[in-house]
């Protein structure tokens, strides 16, 4: 049986209230998300259409935490499977990018019934979701969007990745032993 953990060795996920949304809105536009609205309309429609929303802090040796991303599970739809989102600031340590996607995606599988978690990214390789290396068989590439988002004056594919409970059970609970 899995557990919902929100703490690992470098990571500590915080539930993210509304009052959160301005933090969150400048995580994205510092990230120069896509399609980002007005402040405003963000703030009032923040969490919508999620069933979970976390703020990511990097934990350091001494205790402390610093804001570093924001993660959140959409709906779980009736096939039994939801999108993660896992927006973190450049220039973290790799075990900070694995254990905060390793943590939202164990929290998906742990809470609900999902049988399938999906990633989007413009990015070809699993490692920039947390999943490269000897982690990559935790993850199955489903799909590419050719030319499916424009940003930065360009249009870029988006790569679809997945992640299967009945790999998670077997091989994303050995990681999740290894970094909690």
């Amino acid at each position: 049986m899995l557990f919902p953990h929100t703490d690992s060795r470098h990571v500590t996920l915080r539930p993210a209230a509304a009052s959160d949304a301005t933090k969150v809105y400048d995580i994205l536009f510092k990230l120069g998300s896509a399609a980002l609205p007005m402040i405003d309309t963000y703030v009032e429609q923040f969490g919508r259409g999620k069933s979970a929303c976390f703020l990511v802090h990097r934990r350091d040796a001494d205790g402390g935490e610093e804001l570093v991303g924001f993660s959140a599970l959409g709906d779980l739809a009736p096939a039994g499977h939801l999108r993660a989102e896992v927006h973190l600031l450049p220039g973290l340590d790799e075990d900070v990018v694995t254990e905060a996607h390793t943590l939202t995606t164990n929290f998906a599988f742990a809470m609900w019934r999902t049988r399938k978690v999906y990633f989007h990214t413009t990015e070809s390789s699993p490692s920039v979701i947390g999943f490269g290396g000897e982690r990559s068989v935790l993850v199955r590439a489903e799909a590419v969007l050719p030319s499916h988002a424009f940003f930065h004056g360009r249009l870029w594919d988006v790569h679809v990745f997945a992640v299967y409970r009945e790999d998670w059970d077997i091989l994303g609970a050995d990681l999740l032993k290894q970094i909690v």
